[in-house]
């Protein structure tokens, strides 16, 4: 007998990861404010993680930049390094964000 995907998150998957345990699901899609389960079932996202509270999930213009970015093998993995990506970032956040505001922060 195969085990289920719930099954294996509750054999498999370390203990100290106790918050996903309080969904009785196992989520398979996700678009705008909206998550799906492996059924098709429908929920929305009252947790909102990090990238989906703002945006929703899988927003086209940013999934569209995205898919650009990565084939253009860009670092997905840099919140501690210096990269283009996060200093092109950091300048227009500066510039649209913290200038017009009179905001000085890092």
């Amino acid at each position: 007998m195969s085990k289920t995907n719930m099954d294996i998150f509750e054999t498999l998957e370390s203990e100290v990861r106790s918050y996903c345990r309080d969904f009785p699901t196992v989520f398979a899609k996700a678009k705008g404010h909206k998550l799906f389960d492996e059924n098709g079932r429908e929920y929305i996202d009252f947790f909102s993680g990090a990238g989906a509270l703002n945006y929703g999930h899988n927003d086209s213009k940013m999934k569209e930049k995205l898919i650009e970015y990565i084939m253009d093998d860009g670092i997905t993995h840099s919140l501690d390094k210096a990269t283009t990506a996060k200093a092109e970032f950091i300048e227009k956040f500066n510039e649209v964000i913290l200038k017009p505001r009179d905001l000085n922060y890092k």
